[in-house]
């Protein structure tokens, strides 16, 4: 399509220096395996001054300097991130190398974008090249030295106490790895390749005790330092409660507080940042341990957190081909009243009770039918919120209920479906399986029963790791007495997941309050001198089509301006070596005061055939001190006046405040920006 006006993010636009508040994300740098390696990523710059992420003043102008994505913070108060402790950047680029220290946030950045300030750029790149990719990275000491890992606690093999939750990406593969077998079976996955691993199963020993299996001590040597060797090669485990068979401490122990201190035994054994909880046949149907547990659990978090930890609790539940059934649903809406924060809900694709001709699409419908499930229990989460809390766990080969089997071929349709979704976590049962039987059709512990190599399954399902730090977006918000603020948040206030970070905007000079646009700021990035234009229904070639790129919302450029229904908004984009990258990610929510409205990120601006040197990518016919460019879409019809839409759009042409990423709750005139013959009424004051 051939749009006039289209648009994007300047390289080096200018970065909101503010301190955030962030949800949903741990750091703790000499436990991130990723610290002493380099990463590959982008760069910016930006030259603003004002009150850095560490709490001191920057000036960008003329300082060397390094704002970081905020996917690399944990504290809840930025001042008092570990970042801003001595924490330096070693950066290169083609054959340049120089350090700069850690002083602020970038909240708009993924991981592996740098936005340097002006002098340190130009030390690596002419400022004309704007965003610089191809550039190496990574965190070292003040010095330029590499950073220390944490040491082992004395005559232990694994971190004792409860993680700071760094060890998971975004996304990540996580097979089960069963406990009844010798500790060397997790040693052999992670020579195959296995990086994050679910240990099946914490179970009562008798009398509320925890066990591995049962009947395994969990301080048992062999498995701490099979942990310990998982650990010191990148990856971390996942411990997990219940299972088919055996009975769950959430049944045997009788009351809340042996309960906590049976699962907090756990925690500090193996040093976890993440429990799972396999709760399915009699467990799920007991409701006064399915009570029990959740408000054990939401203790224990909250006693692990006021202490500067993290503990994520996921629960892995059974599920039909449309989703979970109405126990899981319960035990979800019970974990809610509880306070307990739930970072994820997996989903056992596997013995739907009958023949399954295609294992990998029932998967995919399961996941489907989950997404809506979870979002009529939590409606304030977006989309892509309700996505990254999903897992997803089939029975590799196959499984034990007659006529389903889960084959290679199925496990990549799922790992592609889960990497366009966003699905945090993959997972299979297990990984003690991954091989294939004598005899094709046989169903067994020990091998798939299916076609396959070694450890193919294990494979297929790394393709979804991602290196990007820093896991979970929290699905349930504690509200009732179990919940716990942090320092920076008030009882009353939502702690915010990476996608709705709280960013102050300039405080009001005559109310005081925290004001942007006329706007209360909520949340979200601050853009100031956005560059707003319009496209309408008579640019579209062939006129009047309104096709857009990259469809998320709708399927022509369309809404109204809502929340749930976000006008289509166009954004410049690069295209190298044939891959076509949006300067915003598709389906990213903007929010313009200007005109009262939400928009989506859908389409790709740009002029003739050759959209991505149009001048919404480089901004090269935007005003001076334009920072953003983005092309709404305006509407029209056959039958519309074109010049009076066409007049609307150079009203609404301009520099102006744009929010990224907003909170849900701001105020909208609902409508197409031009509808019924006239143009929206523009909200300057």
């Amino acid at each position: 399509m051939s749009i006039r006006n289209r648009n994007r993010v300047i390289a080096g636009g200018a970065v909101a220096l503010v301190a955030v508040t962030l949800g949903g994300v741990s750091l703790a740098l000499a436990d991130n395996s990723v610290d002493g390696q380099e990463i590959s990523g982008q760069m910016t710059y930006y030259n603003d001054s004002g009150a850095g992420a560490c709490g001191t003043q920057v000036d960008a102008a003329s300082e060397e300097l390094v704002a970081v994505s905020h996917e690399w913070w944990t504290s809840a108060n930025p001042n008092e991130d570990p970042l801003c402790d001595g924490v330096s950047v070693k950066v290169s680029y083609e054959g340049k190398t120089i350090t700069v220290p850690v002083k602020d946030m970038c909240p708009s950045c993924d991981s592996g974008h740098l936005d340097l300030s002006q002098p340190a750029f130009e030390q690596l790149a002419p400022l004309d090249k704007g965003l610089v990719k191809g550039i190496t990275w990574k965190f070292v000491t003040a010095d330029g030295s590499d950073l220390t890992p944490a040491a082992t606690p004395s005559g232990g093999t694994a971190p004792a106490g409860p993680h700071t939750g760094m060890g998971f990406p975004t996304r990540y593969a996580a097979p089960y790895v069963e406990t009844w077998n010798s500790p060397s079976a997790l040693e052999e996955a992670r020579a195959a390749g296995l990086k994050y691993a679910t240990l099946a199963f914490v179970l009562d020993g008798g009398g509320c005790k925890a066990t591995l299996n049962g009947n395994t001590p969990v301080t048992d040597e062999g498995w701490l330092a099979a942990v310990t060797g998982l650990r010191g090669s990148g990856g971390e485990v996942i411990a997990s409660f219940g299972g088919a068979s055996g009975t769950e401490l959430g049944q045997a122990c009788d009351s809340v507080e042996a309960l906590r201190e049976q699962y907090r035994s756990v925690v500090d054994a193996f040093g976890l940042s993440r429990v799972d909880f396999d709760i399915e046949g009699a467990g799920l149907a007991d409701k006064a341990s399915v009570q029990r547990r959740n408000q054990a659990l939401a203790g224990l978090q909250k006693e692990i957190e006021s202490a500067g930890g993290r503990l994520d609790v996921q629960y892995t539940l059974p599920s039909g081909r449309k989703g979970l059934e109405a126990d899981g649903v319960a035990l979800l809406q019970d974990a809610e009243s509880a306070g307990l924060r739930v970072s994820l809900v997996n989903i056992m694709t596997m013995d739907y009770g009958g023949a399954v001709a295609d294992m990998g699409q029932a998967a995919i419908d399961a996941a489907t039918g989950l997404h809506g499930q979870l979002g009529q229990i939590w409606p304030a989460k977006s989309e892509q919120e309700l996505w990254a809390a999903q897992g997803n766990t089939p029975m590799i080969g196959v499984n034990d209920t007659p006529g389903e089997t889960f084959t290679t071929a199925d496990a990549e349709l799922l790992a592609k479906f889960a990497v366009d979704k966003g699905i945090q976590q993959l997972s299979f049962w297990a990984a003690g399986r991954d091989k294939a039987c004598p005899s094709a059709g046989t169903l067994s512990e020990d091998c798939s029963g299916t076609e396959q190599e070694p450890y193919q399954f294990l494979k297929t399902f790394n393709t979804v790791n991602t290196t990007a730090p820093g896991g979970t977006a929290p699905l349930a918000v504690p509200s009732g007495p179990s919940s716990s603020p942090t320092a920076t948040e008030s009882p009353e206030e939502e702690p915010a997941t990476l996608r709705d970070a709280m960013v102050p905007a300039s405080p009001d000079t005559t109310t005081g309050s925290m004001r942007m646009g006329g706007v209360a700021a909520t949340s979200g990035k601050t853009i100031e001198n956005a560059f707003t234009t319009g496209y309408t229904w008579f640019d579209n070639t062939p006129r009047g089509s309104a096709q857009i790129s990259d469809p998320v919302v709708h399927q022509q450029a369309g809404g109204t301006g809502t929340y749930a229904d976000p006008i289509t908004v166009a954004v410049g984009h690069s295209n190298e070596g044939g891959k076509d990258t949006l300067d915003y990610p598709a389906g990213t929510r903007f929010y313009i005061p200007k005109v009262r409205r939400y928009f989506i990120v859908e389409d790709a601006c740009g002029d003739g055939g050759s959209p991505q040197n149009g001048p919404c990518h480089s901004l090269d016919t935007a005003p001076e001190g334009a920072t953003t460019w983005l092309d709404m879409y305006v509407g029209g019809a056959e039958g519309d006046d074109e010049d009076a839409v066409q007049d609307c759009t150079g009203t609404l042409t301009g520099l102006t405040t744009a929010v990224q990423d907003p909170a849900d709750d701001l105020p909208v005139v609902k409508g197409a920006l031009f509808d019924n013959g006239k143009c929206t009424e523009l909200y300057d004051n």
